[in-house]
């Protein structure tokens, strides 16, 4: 099978995050980091199917400690960077870390103060991100920050935060939030490179959630795939047990699980319309694509 340029690969540095985000599912899966050696080795092998690599599935990346390493890897083979964080656990030694060539952009998931009982105000929690943005941006002009609040729902429950979070964040990187601003739905610039991002919540996939359908599309090992910190391939980034194991770059290459016939089997399916695996047929966000 010819390899695919995909759009983006995740890969889960860590499978620790820290909190215990009400909207994320709780894994049973032991906390590992992915080994520095078998990081080289998959970046080595993953520039082949994408420019672009995340450094997320459920994990924080921000809990590795020499971040600094696997970020000089991945630069040495040429990949970009995307950072997608809580942001809760920033240091000041970060500014510098992630000052990388390597990074392309930094998303602060904003949703997830409201999803915790953390020990901090609110402000307190946005004050370490908004004093980071501005340092950041001090330094490096190119990369981008996205504050993300994915947490749109059907009651509107989640307006009157947002509108918290956009104040705060407004009022401490020294922008004026006008009330045009305020209703955009989207995305919504405040300076330079930095903008906040609005989607829906969604529900993660799993064997016990309701069953979708057995018909439909979806980008997964088309547009991206995701590779768990304990080395397994799993077809998108919602696979967070590894359900749809594909195989581990520990035992074969990357290019070989992907190549397998269940992969082919898979992209074959979304491309005619039918849903093979299990997982898959109970996960509504696909639908998004339909």
């Amino acid at each position: 099978m010819a390899k695919r340029k995909m759009q983006k690969v995740y890969i889960e540095l860590t499978s620790k995050c820290g909190l215990s985000c009400d909207f994320c599912p709780s894994s049973n899966r032991s906390f590992s980091t992915m080994d520095i050696d078998l990081f080289k080795k998959l970046n080595l092998e993953v520039k082949a199917f994408t420019d672009d690599i995340a450094y997320h599935v459920v994990g924080d990346p921000l809990l590795v400690d020499n971040i600094k390493e696997y970020l000089d890897i991945s630069e040495n083979c040429g990949l970009n960077v995307h950072i997608t964080t809580a942001g809760y656990y920033l240091k000041p030694w970060h500014l510098d870390a992630l000052n990388h060539k390597a990074i392309k952009q930094i998303n602060f998931s904003l949703n997830s103060y409201r999803g915790n009982s953390l020990p901090i105000s609110l402000e307190e929690y946005l004050e370490k991100i908004a004093s980071f943005t501005l340092a950041f941006r001090e330094i490096n002009s190119k990369s981008f920050i996205n504050y993300r609040l994915w947490n749109e729902e059907k009651n509107n429950s989640h307006e009157d935060y947002n509108k918290e979070v956009i104040s705060i964040m407004f009022n401490k990187l020294g922008v004026e939030l006008s009330k045009v601003e305020a209703d955009t739905k989207k995305s919504l610039r405040v300076i330079s490179k930095v903008l906040f991002n609005f989607d829906s919540l969604f529900t993660w996939p799993s064997l016990e959630a309701p069953f979708v359908s057995d018909k439909g599309y979806c980008h997964g090992l088309s547009s991206q795939m995701a590779i768990l910190s304990s080395g397994e391939v799993v077809p998108c980034c919602f696979d967070y047990e590894a359900v749809v194991n594909l195989g581990n770059i520990k035992d074969e290459s990357l290019e070989k699980i992907v190549a397998s016939s269940r992969s082919y089997d898979m992209i074959e399916g979304f491309k005619s319309g039918n849903i093979l695996e299990e997982l898959c047929k109970h996960c509504a966000y696909r639908t998004k694509f339909e």
